[in-house]
């Protein structure tokens, strides 16, 4: 179908104008929802230590796990969480173990806590024995918050030599 610009009165370029208008509003309005809310990245970094030390003579290391909000509302984190598949296998059919992380008040904001927009919330996890029981497999720290139905989990990755 060919369109003969050279037929088109004042009214048909206001009726183009505006149906223009009105679909890049739309479009706009469409990215401006997406775009709103809490939008928290989570980043997971192992072998971390304490300095000074909570006790005398500990020597651990740690998973410290970051959340950050980078959206334009805040959202509650609910829960330090994460799992750990034995195999890829595994993990592809959905057979993980999930846990809960019950950190030490010192190690860092404990939960629930409210996370407003550009705010930064981090705990640790003791890492001896969640490499432990992920030893040859997959382990997962992250975040619940009530923005979004599922959790944010990030992969904790381990020196070759550590396992």
């Amino acid at each position: 179908m060919k369109i003969d610009f050279s037929k088109f009165s004042v009214n048909d370029c206001a009726a183009w104008w505006g149906a223009t208008v009105a679909t890049l509003a739309f479009v706009w309005n469409v990215i401006i929802a997406i775009r709103t809310g809490a939008r928290v990245r989570v980043r997971a970094v192992p072998n971390m230590m304490v300095i000074p030390p909570i006790t005398e003579d500990e020597d651990k290391t740690y998973i410290s796990v970051t959340a950050v909000n980078h959206g334009t509302s805040p959202t509650t984190i609910t829960h330090f969480c994460g799992f750990y598949s034995t195999s890829l296998w595994n993990l592809i059919r959905g057979r993980k173990q999930p846990f809960i992380v019950n950190a030490h008040p010192v190690l860092g904001k404990q939960t629930p806590h409210v996370l407003a927009p550009g705010e930064e919330w981090s705990n640790m996890a003791d890492q001896k024995g969640l490499q432990e029981k992920s030893k040859g497999g997959y382990l997962y720290l992250g975040i619940i918050h009530n923005q979004r139905k599922r959790p944010i989990y990030k992969r904790v990755k381990f020196e070759k030599d550590e396992l």
